[in-house]
């Protein structure tokens, strides 16, 4: 039950004005950061790769899927 009542107390406005601040602040280390977080996707990337092949899989697949549908919409706009 205090989980419920908790709830009930937030405000709701300044929770979304956190949070979009704090997506503000994510977005200026990326571009001040940009070796760091090539790193950091880099290392994830590898270590999906190798560790859960499936994932990958699944994952290239989802890419491959996407660039048909880019290719088809170019198309059609041509």
């Amino acid at each position: 039950m205090e989980i419920i009542e908790n709830i009930e107390n937030i405000n709701i406005h300044s929770a979304i004005k956190t949070y979009i601040r704090q997506r503000e602040a994510i977005k200026r280390w990326n571009t001040k950061n940009p070796d760091k977080q090539k790193a950091y996707s880099k290392t994830n990337y590898n270590k999906m790769k190798n560790s859960d092949p499936e994932k990958y899989r699944s994952m290239l697949q989802r890419k491959k899927e996407n660039y048909e549908n880019i290719k088809k919409g170019l198309k059609i706009i041509i």
